[in-house]
């Protein structure tokens, strides 16, 4: 410690006697709805004294070349088009920074009002009002607790939250993760993380990697109508270009495992680009040099991205991501048999992929509209054994799983600015599924012999068919007014089941400074395609009965949000929302009138449930609070807090509390940035979580007591709420730039105070009481990049 201590004090001294570092600022600047090149326009960049300007060439583009690394004030300013203003631009000597840049066309001309950084976090979806966020790179980085993960970085904002520590799934205003949509370059993709479990949207480890994103949109509610098949939200993440002008290069060491990364040009002529990135996991390595027993978690994945734009026919892109995880729990100890199981020992085999590839094209028949075009396939997959081992080693299989999804996906979307007030947008998509499930449980568990398996799923079937069709339009009144309207079309043709959707909203500027807007949306989404297909055994014939589900219809929700924002002063932001949303045809079981699907799919294996019907509901609403300071004069902070209330109908026609309403939650978090000197600075960054507790399943404990083991009382499923969640995360990096180097290292500690946060409950028999099992304690985590 007292090295690190003795590095810091005089790091800055010893760097003085070398020269100034240089590199480069450049990009692009286009149009925001067209997507058309702006040439002409005055791009500056500032540092305190220091100021460079340019103007975008015949093809949108401007370059600073060779200017001394430091953060930078960049301004970029077109006739006819609102101003984009961006501070604390921080340009390392390891890396160019490489540009996009869309300007929003004016209305007409308005008071000359400059808002500092009011559009930050402004979602890049022009026909976004509000429930919509823009992130950046440095903000899965920066943020204390996010560990590079798109997921648990957009657990700060207000109104979401993860479902617990072990796993990122996205909890958005007391809706479940399976109501979350992942789009990834305009394709549909399925669950992007390791060790997910079939139908879900969440896991471990995000198979994402932030190195190779760019600026990317988050909605939670009333998202425009080209989004469709999601109830809760959408993440809309762009992967950005390779470098076309040179090499670059990345090695990296953290909680997401060993990285090597790599970009460059193609070809400088035809500025065609590659990017590619390669990480396995940490534990895994160790484990092939260590013997560490089971539980040891093995994740790699790989992601790339070719783009090539031509100069008649568009710009292509290809891009894939492929990943696979596995682990093995083993819980024979000097031959003993474990004590949670039924009577002996339990091995449990889990292993998950994930990929898919899409192949994309823009093109551009005038300079007012533009036609994108997408080819995806994608897989996901899991297997799981879980075996019963006796002392003697001998072992029968309790239960197994071997699913497959492949989906291929075309779509196109036309998008047109006919002019400075009017802009629409129309497209169509067309999914097709292959399935292919094979999931038993040991009649046991039926109270058959051990070696006769009952199917929860033995189904494989081609062409299960989804069309997507949408259509919308954004009306400016004015500088101060903007109106938007669209409908979405879903078509399931498996079972004929079609929905209409609707979208609305307005927004109205107050002031320059200040806007209300109110949105509404109807939304549908269908369920995991395995519940189409789950099966069951009748007791009483004693045959297997199938097909109780494929009649399901698409679930429905109807969300209205308002909405006020306000820049209080310079880089100081106000933003209330207040949302309701109401959910009918839910599909819920009558034999088991507790469960609805509104509570599924934040665990590592789902409920293969029968008989179901489209006949719950539920219902949330609340109000959410932001209050931002955006990166300045080296500090920012957020604090977000939301009161909810989230309800649920089984077929009892009961309402309960849903598994996910912890009725508030209030996240703050913040940082400081320290520049010890031009190439060596400090960053520190903190975050408090507090929220209302879990909700689990009713233990009766007296019944338990006389029964000797766990007897439930469902009529009072979710009744109670857990003790508060409380969770303090810290973040401290330092990042020195060399010659054309730059090097990172960040210490991170989740839940520094090691609270005791309640993951669920059991009855322990020896003690005749109910016991806890706790969520992560204190964890340290360490890591080291260098670009090049």
């Amino acid at each position: 410690m007292k090295k690190i201590i003795l590095l810091l004090l005089f790091m800055p001294c010893f760097l003085s006697s070398y020269s100034q570092y240089k590199q480069t600022i450049r990009g692009v600047v286009i149009d925001q709805a067209s997507k058309v090149s702006l040439p002409g326009a005055n791009v500056s960049v500032k540092d305190g004294d220091k100021t460079f300007g340019t103007t975008t060439n015949e093809k949108g583009e401007f370059e600073f070349s060779d200017i001394p690394i430091d953060r930078y004030e960049l301004t970029v300013s077109f006739m006819g088009y609102e101003a984009f203003y961006q501070k604390n631009l921080d340009l390392g000597s390891g890396k160019e920074k490489v540009l996009t840049i869309e300007l929003a066309e004016k209305v007409e001309k308005i008071d000359e009002i400059i808002v500092t950084a009011s559009g930050k976090g402004e979602a890049m979806n022009e026909m976004a009002a509000l429930s919509a966020r823009s992130f950046t790179v440095a903000e899965t980085e920066r943020y204390a607790g996010s560990w590079g993960d798109p997921s648990r970085m957009a657990s700060n904002f207000a109104g979401v939250i993860t479902a617990n520590d072990s796993r990122n799934d996205i909890i958005i205003r007391g809706n479940s993760s399976l109501g979350l949509l992942w789009k990834l370059d305009g394709v549909s993709i399925p669950n992007p993380n390791h060790f997910g479990a079939l139908g879900t949207t969440g896991g471990p480890v995000s198979m994402l990697n932030n190195n190779m994103l760019t600026n990317s949109d988050f909605f939670t509610g009333a998202f425009p109508a080209e989004y469709g098949n999601a109830l809760s939200g959408v993440f809309d993440l762009k992967m950005r270009h390779g470098n076309n002008r040179k090499h670059e290069f990345l090695v990296q060491m953290g909680f997401s495992g060993l990285e090597v990364g790599a970009e460059g040009p193609i070809s400088k002529k035809a500025g065609a680009s590659y990017l590619i990135n390669y990480r396995y996991s940490i534990p895994g390595l160790m484990g092939k040099v260590f013997d560490f027993g089971g539980g040891v978690p093995n994740y790699q994945d790989l992601s790339m991205k070719i783009y090539f734009p031509t100069k008649k026919a568009g710009t292509f892109s290809l891009f894939a991501i492929d990943g696979n995880s596995s682990i093995v729990f083993d819980d024979i100890e000097n031959g003993e048999a474990s004590s949670y199981t039924i009577s002996d020992g339990v091995r449990t085999c889990n292993s998950s992929e994930m990929g898919v590839v899409g192949l994309t094209h823009r093109i551009f028949p005038d300079n007012k509209s533009n036609i994108f075009t997408t080819f995806s396939m994608s897989l996901q997959g899991v297997n799981t054994q879980i075996d019963t081992i006796y002392s003697d080693n001998s072992s029968y299989r309790f239960y197994g799983e071997g699913n497959r999804e492949i989906r291929t996906t075309i779509s196109s979307k036309y998008t047109r600015k006919i002019n400075a007030k009017n802009t629409i947008k129309a497209g169509a998509s067309l999914e097709s599924f292959t399935i292919d499930y094979a999931d038993s449980v040991s009649g046991l568990a039926y109270n058959l012999p051990k070696d006769q398996y009952i199917n929860n799923l033995d189904t494989h079937e081609n062409g299960l068919n989804l069309l997507q069709a949408f259509a919308e339009w954004q009306h400016k009144f004015g500088p101060r007014l903007t109106a938007y309207g669209g409908l979405h079309y879903q078509h399931f043709f498996f079972n004929n089941t079609q929905s209409f959707n609707p979208r609305l909203n307005l927004s109205y500027k107050l002031s320059p400074k200040s806007k209300v807007s109110l949105a509404y949306g109807m939304h549908s989404q269908l369920q995991p395609l395995y519940i189409y297909f789950t099966e069951t055994y009748d007791t009483e014939t004693g045959e297997m009965v199938t097909g109780t589900n494929h009649d399901l219809d698409f679930t429905n929700s109807q969300h209205i949000v308002a909405g006020y924002d306000r820049m209080l002063y310079e880089n100081f932001k106000l933003k209330i929302e207040s949302y309701y949303q109401y959910l009918t045809d839910v599909p819920v079981s009558k034999e088991n009138e507790y469960f609805s699907m509104l509570n599924e799919g934040n665990t590592f294996h789902q409920s293969r449930m029968t008989n179901l019907l489209n006949e719950g509901i539920g219902r949330n609403y609340g109000v959410e609070l932001t209050f931002e300071k955006y990166l300045s004069n080296n500090y920012y902070f957020l604090l977000t807090t939301s009161l909810f209330d989230s309800k649920y109908k089984g077929s009892d026609d009961v309402w309960r509390n849903t598994e996910f309403n912890t009725n508030y939650l209030v996240n703050v978090l913040g940082g400081y940035q320290i520049p010890l000197s031009q190439k060596l600075s400090l960053d520190v960054n903190l975050r408090v979580l507090w929220s209302g507790g879990k909700r689990d399943y009713y233990i009766d404990l007296d019944k338990s007591v006389e029964h000797g083991t766990a007897v439930y009382d469902f009529s009072k499923t979710f009744n109670e709420r857990e003790k508060d969640y409380f969770k303090l995360d810290g973040r401290i990096s330092l990042k020195l730039n060399g010659k054309k180097v730059t090097q990172e290292w960040a210490f991170d500690i989740t839940n520094a105070t090691n609270h005791k946060n309640i993951y669920s409950k059991y009855y322990d028999n020896e003690s005749k009481s109910i016991k806890y099992t706790y969520q992560q304690g204190l964890y340290p985590m360490f890591l080291y990049r260098i670009n090049f």
